[in-house]
């Protein structure tokens, strides 16, 4: 599913982007490996969101892999490939990271965080 955004908004979710990957940094000095996880993947999904919002005034709004087909049209193919691996990656710690009782290692936070940097770092290259 896709909504339509006003393209104004996505400061707003750039702000957040990056707001959430300075929590995911504190989280790991703090040794709160899973709220630094979760903290990755807000920020990859604002970054995304960011993107969309600029380019094309519309964000994912159903299933967080939504987002593919929008940005698809955004970054070249390489480049596509890379953020969804590494979206993919960070999506797929979702679950486990925000509802199920087993706890993340810092090398899970560090690897999501390096995500989330490499996504987030793509999406600047484009806004700017």
């Amino acid at each position: 599913m896709v909504k339509a955004v006003n393209p104004g908004k996505a400061v707003g979710y750039m702000t957040k982007a990056e707001n959430s990957l300075r929590m995911a940094k504190i989280g790991i000095e703090q040794q709160a490996y899973d709220n630094a996880i979760m903290s990755a993947i807000h920020s990859a999904i604002n970054a995304l969101d960011a993107l969309t919002t600029s380019y094309l005034n519309k964000r994912a709004s159903g299933s967080h892999t939504d987002v593919f087909e929008l940005i698809k049209s955004i970054f070249p193919p390489k480049e596509y490939n890379d953020v969804k691996k590494q979206f993919t990656s960070l999506i797929g710690k979702k679950n486990e990271t925000e509802y199920q009782p087993d706890l993340m290692s810092q090398k899970d936070a560090q690897n999501a965080i390096k995500c989330a940097e490499r996504i987030l770092a793509k999406v600047k290259a484009l806004i700017k």
